[in-house]
């Protein structure tokens, strides 16, 4: 009789334990903004950069680093 007892209470348990995994969460819980789009990097005007500040690469028609063909680089 014990034996029926306790695998009733472990069957009951597990179903409990299931039931509680896979119950249906609450969907009003988001925590990031309701709008999809927030526009947040479009330009302001049509002809405005949408990044502003961005410059032309200072460093690319400058000449490779020179270096030592006889020294060889370090581990």
């Amino acid at each position: 009789m014990n034996t029926i007892l306790i695998v009733l209470v472990l069957l009951a348990l597990g179903v409990g334990i299931v039931v509680w995994a896979t119950r249906k969460k609450p969907s009003a819980t988001t925590t990031g903004p309701r709008e999809a789009d927030t526009a947040w990097n479009d330009p302001v005007t049509p002809g405005e950069p949408a990044r502003p500040g961005s410059r032309p690469d200072v460093f690319a028609d400058a000449p490779p680093p020179a270096t030592s063909p006889s020294q060889e680089p370090r581990p």
